[in-house]
């Protein structure tokens, strides 16, 4: 089995991208050292996000991952599957439940349109991201570009 980068080389070259292709999954565990990291690169430091006693007097059962994480979870497997030539050209995501403290994230998505536009192959993606125990936390779509 090759890399999905070396897929996406190959399906820029040969045309062979396809309408209800998938994208390989990308996970990501739900701990605090990784939020941790994540908020202090952006100065995000809200109590839901470090302190499970907090998520659970908010309503959560734990502390939850913030959105623009999960966010740049999908870019990353965006990269992942386009390689290095490939753009993220557009994301959209619509959060449906909380990313929970101890749980992973598995990202993934399908290709759902393909168009020739300035040169580039543009590829209309579903993406979505759910949980270990199966629960959608996100949908959403995404455009990548990748040259001819």
């Amino acid at each position: 089995m090759t890399s999905a980068s070396a897929n996406a080389s190959k399906n820029t070259l040969t045309g062979s991208i396809k309408v209800g292709d998938t994208i390989p999954p990308f996970q990501r565990e739900g701990t605090l050292q990784h939020w941790n990291r994540y908020a202090g690169v952006n100065y995000e430091f809200a109590g839901h996000h470090m302190d499970d006693e907090i998520g659970r007097h908010e309503g959560f059962p734990s502390a939850i991952g913030m959105a623009p994480l999960i966010l740049a979870y999908l870019h990353g497997m965006l990269r992942n599957w386009g390689g290095e030539d490939a753009r993220v050209v557009k994301v959209a995501m619509e959060l449906r439940r909380p990313f929970l403290r101890g749980r992973t994230l598995i990202a993934s998505g399908k290709v759902s349109g393909t168009r020739e536009e300035d040169g580039e192959l543009l590829v209309d993606l579903e993406v979505w991201a759910d949980d270990d125990q199966g629960t959608r936390l996100v949908g959403g779509t995404a455009v990548m570009a990748l040259a001819l």
